[in-house]
């Protein structure tokens, strides 16, 4: 029983629970202390038995349990999400920064706030992402030996960072297909070189650059020579009709200018009437501004007018919904561009006059000959494209519009009853004529974005553009 608890409080215990009227007075009387201990005594050992404390430590220590399990848990997901900031990460750190145009002194500035006293310098940073252009040079060999035989269209232009720099892009994927630094003055044999790496080349959208349309003209020499056919030279359409849309944007503000100044002349008027003052000369004024605004504003009317069907003249499909053909589009572009003034459009007006403006044209009908469905077929899903780039057309409460609705359903059902051909002749010209690049934009965005870059960094080396390019 000594094991179990004290013979006193199992006494006490058992005169509480057992003893008769009085024995608890007693039973404290001759211990020498109050009843209120004897019943305390009797309570402790009732709750031992019980077993109530040992439940209250088993409870206590599940909660410390789970406390201590979440705890765990929570340190795992900060261990998670926790990055060792390393030698090599912080190589990977200054690599991927300088990719993406950030210098190394913005580099070693952001690494001091996560490391102080403990990043790597400025000129090991450098020498990592020098260390890793040399290794991004290596592996590109090996993805564009991959890659520069899919290449089919591709758009090209040169930067100048102290040297040239060839830039080549390919739309379709937006892949960076070429970013290669010369040592030395930039020549056509530079493009040409640059063109010969790309065996399965059909189609170039460029600039008006002398040394680039130089480069091109020499591969399409050589590959005739060759027995291959031509790359088709698509001069850039964005440049062109931006620079038409601003003189015609010109013309616009020169008529509005005029309107400002005829209204400012008519208030004036209107004023000495009203107050008695001498009107000598500003009724002839007047009449002289109103005279100028209208000319102004003829003028810009008739030059927005005749940019509008040039713009439509270049387009894939004519103003019908019909495929646009090199002899349409070379008539279009005689009867409209004599309209405009030589003083103002007389470059826009010679890049558009030369043959290259409309090769892609050119290329869209040598596309759809090889599409491998009948004639009738093909031409079923030409026309439904049309019509879909044009629905303006088919809209209108009109004969005209009715009829073009009925050739859209006869297109259809001619697809329809085609079956597998139908619907191969329909991606086919959805494909070709979403392929048929006629601006070289997108280089032009690269190179923005390289300049941009360019202004952070003391030096656009070979390796930091293999870097980038990758």
């Amino acid at each position: 029983m000594g094991m179990v608890a004290p013979h006193q409080r199992i006494a006490s215990a058992f005169v509480v629970c057992f003893g008769r009227h009085g024995d608890v007075t007693r039973t404290a009387q001759q211990r020498g202390v109050c009843r209120q201990w004897i019943y305390r005594e009797a309570d402790w050992v009732l709750a031992t038995l019980q077993g109530a404390a040992q439940r209250q430590e088993i409870d206590r220590l599940r909660q410390r349990v789970d406390e201590l399990q979440r705890q765990q848990a929570q340190w795992q997901q900060r261990q998670a999400r926790t990055v060792v900031l390393d030698r090599d990460k912080q190589a990977e750190f200054a690599c991927v920064g300088q990719a993406l145009g950030v210098s190394l002194p913005e580099l070693h500035t952001l690494l001091e706030v996560l490391l102080p006293g403990q990043a790597a310098s400025q000129a090991t940073l450098g020498r990592w992402a020098q260390a890793a252009g040399r290794r991004a040079a290596a592996l590109l060999e090996v993805v564009d030996e991959q890659t520069r035989p899919l290449v089919r269209q591709a758009l090209a232009d040169e930067i100048y960072v102290c040297q040239a720099v060839l830039m080549v892009v390919e739309p379709e994927s937006l892949c960076w297909v070429s970013g290669r630094r010369l040592d030395g003055p930039l020549t056509g044999p530079s493009w040409e070189q640059e063109f010969g790496r790309l065996p399965a080349l059909e189609q170039v959208a460029r600039d008006g650059g002398n040394c680039l349309g130089r480069g091109l003209a020499d591969v399409n020499q050589r590959r005739q020579a060759q027995g291959l056919p031509p790359v088709a030279d698509q001069l850039d359409h964005f440049h062109l009709l931006r620079q038409g849309g601003r003189l015609v944007g010109r013309a616009e503000r020169a008529a509005r200018g005029a309107f400002r100044k005829l209204e400012a002349a008519e208030a004036e008027l209107a004023r000495r009437q009203r107050q008695g003052q001498s009107q000598t000369g500003w009724p002839s004024r007047v009449r002289a501004c109103r005279a100028q605004a209208e000319r102004a504003m003829d003028r810009w009317g008739q030059r927005q007018r005749v940019w509008q069907q040039v713009q439509a003249a270049v387009q894939p499909f004519t103003a019908e919904g019909e495929l646009n053909t090199r002899a349409r589009a070379q008539a279009a572009l005689a009867q409209w561009l004599p309209e405009l003034p030589d003083a103002e459009f007389a470059a826009v007006k010679r890049q558009l006059q030369r043959p290259q403006a409309l090769a892609y044209l050119d290329e869209i009908q040598r596309k759809l000959a090889s599409v491998p469905v009948a004639a009738e077929v093909r031409e079923a899903a030409l026309c439904q494209e049309g019509l879909r780039r044009r629905p303006q057309l088919l809209q209108a409460e009109t004969a005209q519009a009715a009829a073009l609705r009925g050739v859209l359903l006869a297109c259809a059902v001619v697809l329809a009853q085609a079956g597998e051909a139908g619907r191969q002749a329909v991606e086919a010209v959805a494909a070709l004529l979403r392929s048929s690049w006629r601006a070289s934009s997108l280089v032009e965005c690269v190179n923005s974005v390289l300049r941009m870059q360019q202004a952070r960094h003391r030096k656009l080396s070979q390796g930091l553009l293999d870097l980038k390019r990758l």
